[in-house]
């Protein structure tokens, strides 16, 4: 996968409030662009798979949520795509490596820290030599 100067980003929580927040967040640095959001599994995975955005923003509590499911589904219909997972729970970090999610950021986050982040993981998750 290619990271443009303007990733596309698509955020997938059940909370119309923290994907608002999170699109404020996002919308204050200029090299991130939200393509889309979804409140349940079924919604995230009609229109990632229809336009695959660069970055996936999955929250743990998503309705519908099945890691390992969602994961496979995830990976047929979008492979380029980084899937990073949110949550207000620290302790779901481990179980986001095992099920091979390709990170994880808490919520509680002060904003600067989401966004570097969010930066850091999707330019590891982007670098040829880790695939």
């Amino acid at each position: 996968m290619k990271v443009t100067d303007l990733t596309t980003i698509f955020l997938a929580d059940g909370e119309k409030n923290i994907r608002e927040a999170l699109s404020l967040i996002l919308a204050h640095r200029a090299d991130f662009v939200v393509v889309g959001e979804a409140s349940t599994t079924e919604s995230l995975l009609a229109q990632v798979c229809q336009n695959p955005p660069e970055a996936i923003l999955l929250d743990w509590s998503l309705p519908g949520f099945h890691p390992q499911r969602l994961l496979t589904a995830l990976r047929q219909c979008c492979p380029e795509t980084i899937i990073m997972v949110t949550s207000v729970q620290p302790e779901q970090e481990n179980l986001a490596v095992k099920f091979g999610f390709d990170g994880f950021l808490l919520k509680q986050l002060l904003p600067d820290e989401f966004l570097d982040s969010l930066k850091t993981a999707i330019h590891v998750n982007s670098n040829p030599l880790r695939k």
